[in-house]
């Protein structure tokens, strides 16, 4: 029975049924097998990240001496040659307009910003950084107030509002330690 050219299997009475289609080559296993990136990602971890385009991992930890009079962090994880490293960042230190991802990833997670869309925005920096390392210094904060501004141009004010209070957490957070 058709109905406004619907036929009776659910597709278009003028095309004739779908043919299963495989978006993978060689089938899951083989991709699986064939992968080159090794993910490090702790979940005991404060806040825990990975960069798929580079390899790069991060896992951030609170280190043994930190209190809130020393919110000292350490950060663990595989650069993009894949080698581990281990570095501690004091976040009172930390200046976003000028620190490197990991130093951002620490901050980040001293301001309580852990939540998903928390992540996406550190995973949004990183992409808009290229292909450099999670060591290099960067202006975090322009590329933040970038995207802000996007947002809004777009209309988008749930990204808009986002990014507008992750600013504010970072920046009344450092201005604290002045």
């Amino acid at each position: 029975m058709n109905v406004n050219g619907i036929g009776a299997a659910g597709y278009p009475a003028w095309q004739g049924a779908r043919k299963a289609e495989s978006s993978t080559k060689g089938g899951f296993g083989a991709n699986v097998q064939g992968a080159k990136n090794v993910v490090h990602i702790d979940p005991d971890a404060v806040f825990s990240i990975h960069h798929v385009k580079t390899g790069e991992s991060a896992n951030v930890y609170r280190a043994d001496d930190y209190s809130e009079d020393n919110p000292v962090y350490l950060v663990k994880g595989t650069d993009k040659n894949g080698n581990e490293y281990e570095q501690t960042v004091d976040v009172s230190k930390v200046n976003p307009n000028s620190c490197s991802y990991t130093e951002l990833l620490a901050l980040n997670a001293h301001t309580g910003n852990r939540s998903d869309s928390n992540f996406m925005t550190m995973s949004i920096l990183k992409d808009k950084m290229g292909g450099t390392s999670y060591h290099e210094k960067t202006d975090y904060m322009t590329m933040a107030h970038e995207l802000m501004n996007g947002m809004k141009t777009l209309g988008n004010w749930d990204g808009y509002l986002r990014y507008n209070k992750w600013i504010n957490d970072i920046m009344t957070f450092c201005k604290s330690k002045l």
